[in-house]
């Protein structure tokens, strides 16, 4: 790895913005939070079971407890925890079904279910029940859901399509959630492979959900927690020597690592599309180290040097994409872009350099009244320069002559 390379991936990636806006989201959700569950605890359950809450105190979070859970131990799930859960997503006023999920298991925290959903979880005990009237923000957005579009639901890589009505930027839902239990999330190190595998890979694949949707900043985070179970392993990836001092790494090694390195991509699309183009170029740079001809890592490369106007570094990457995978009509794209940018580029130096050249040649009475322009072949010359030449020309003749006679009446005598 060249010193250029090592310093870029050692630069810490909490520097780009997104991560400074995730810091600043979560600790205002989370004081929201801790001040709905103080005035909670205040209030008699007589209260907490006949009316909505209003748990962020904006009106677009409501919850009905329906189901009082186990208060004894006074603890509710933390972020990161792994909670058990079922839940039913409703239309508000209506009897349509968005999402209806048993028993399934989410990471607190981590955007696997619905904003609302995860908001609430906070503030549940053990085995209570609750019902939810989810604002659009807490839902799906401005975005919201079309009739066959993924619903990305966690766990299942190939999420169903939605065949419900419209669900547009105003379009409010009702849940019923019920906390089963939940458990302190373990860590990685001690999990085995195909378990890590497995975490990985759902993390991802919500990632890529909310990716899709334009919420690149979630799917940042869900990438960075994909990346936090697919760290190295022990024993790590090695290739034997020469004499076979080293054993190969194991396939399933080998596969953590890709799951890895798809992750690093998917990440960097996401980051460029935030506008964090330092983040997004550790993150294509990781790819490259370990996989040089990754097209897609290459391609990804050049549209964010492009983005910050490497030029020349962003037409060699796009051509390295082109020569890597010359039937992808992404990379074919990039590379025209790339060179017509680059084309662009070359004008306006020669253009700039001309100007420069102009201005830095001195200054005379006869060229600042008619600048001169530089003779072309079958272009006849200027008066000004015949008429130059032609008194050159006579001055020679006369002096040629007087030395002939000179000559002359010096031989007469």
């Amino acid at each position: 790895m060249s010193e250029a390379e090592r310093t870029l991936v050692d630069k810490s990636e909490s520097s780009s913005f997104e991560d400074l806006a995730s810091a600043a989201a979560h600790e205002i959700e989370e004081a929201k939070l801790a001040e709905a569950a103080a005035a909670e605890r205040d209030r008699s359950a007589e209260i907490k079971t006949d009316e909505w809450q209003d748990v962020l105190g904006s009106g677009a979070l409501l919850k009905k407890i329906i189901k009082e859970g186990n208060e004894s131990s006074g603890s509710r799930p933390q972020r990161s925890d792994i909670c058990r859960i079922s839940y039913e997503l409703k239309i508000r006023d209506t009897e349509h079904i968005v999402e209806k999920r048993e028993q399934v298991k989410i990471y607190l925290g981590d955007n696997e279910i619905l904003q609302g959903l995860d908001l609430a979880l906070t503030l549940m005990y053990k085995g209570e029940e609750c019902l939810l009237q989810l604002a659009p923000r807490f839902a799906y957005g401005d975005v919201g859901l079309k009739p066959g579009e993924s619903l990305g639901l966690v766990g299942e890589l190939e999420s169903p399509k939605y065949e419900g009505p419209l669900i547009d930027a105003d379009t409010w839902l009702e849940a019923r959630l019920e906390l089963h239990d939940w458990a302190e999330e373990p860590e990685h190190e001690t999990l085995p492979i195909a378990e890590r595998m497995e975490i990985g890979t759902r993390r991802r694949a919500r990632g890529n959900w909310w990716y899709t949707r334009g919420e690149a900043q979630l799917a940042v985070q869900l990438y960075r927690r994909a990346l936090d179970a697919l760290d190295e392993s022990e024993g790590g990836i090695t290739e034997p020597t020469a004499g076979g001092d080293l054993p190969p790494a194991s396939a399933a090694l080998r596969a953590l690592l890709d799951e890895r390195l798809r992750v690093h991509n998917n990440m960097a699309a996401a980051q460029l599309r935030a506008g964090a183009y330092e983040a997004a170029l550790q993150a294509v740079t990781r790819v490259l180290m370990c996989q040089p001809d990754n097209a897609k890592a290459l391609y990804r490369k050049a549209r964010i040097l492009s983005a910050m106007g490497r030029t020349s570094e962003a037409l060699a990457a796009a051509r390295a994409a082109a020569a890597a995978a010359p039937a992808d009509a992404a990379a074919r794209a990039e590379l025209q872009r790339c060179e017509r940018r680059a084309d662009r580029d070359r004008s306006s130096e020669r253009r700039l350099a001309r100007r420069m050249l102009g201005a830095a040649a001195p200054a005379s009475p006869a060229s600042s009244a008619a600048p001169a322009s530089p003779a072309s072949p079958g272009k006849k010359p200027s008066r000004a320069k015949m008429l130059m030449w032609g008194s050159l020309l006579l001055s020679l003749l006369v002096g040629v002559a007087s030395v002939l006679v000179y000559r002359y009446k010096m031989q007469a005598h």
